[in-house]
């Protein structure tokens, strides 16, 4: 997971002539939430199945910018073995944009 500056949270919160390697503090924390979310997601809600283990490790860049490095270890029975498990944790097309217009709207 990397931090991205242009996250409408960080850059709707700083002054003219500000970016975000300007406000160390704001970046910092709005990532920290968006890693409790996806990792409350990963590990709570187990969208990719039943986390048995994991440990995760928060790194910041040279320009400040911080990512997390994520280590999951899967239950047995929800580790993905042949290629239609792989095909059906990893998607790659455009969302409907009339059935999930949020979801084309994001993409």
């Amino acid at each position: 997971v990397t931090c991205n500056p242009n996250w409408p949270e960080i850059t709707d919160e700083l002054l003219p002539n500000q970016q975000a390697s300007d406000r160390p503090d704001l970046v910092t924390r709005v990532f920290k939430l968006k890693l409790k979310s996806i990792t409350h997601d990963l590990f709570i809600k187990g969208v990719l199945g039943k986390v048995i283990a994991h440990v995760h490790v928060i790194e910041f860049q040279k320009r400040g910018l911080p990512h997390a490095h994520i280590l999951m270890i899967l239950a047995p029975e929800d580790k993905p073995r042949i290629s239609d498990d792989f095909d059906e944790l990893v998607c790659a097309e455009i969302p409907d944009k009339q059935q999930q217009l949020l979801l084309y709207v994001t993409v």
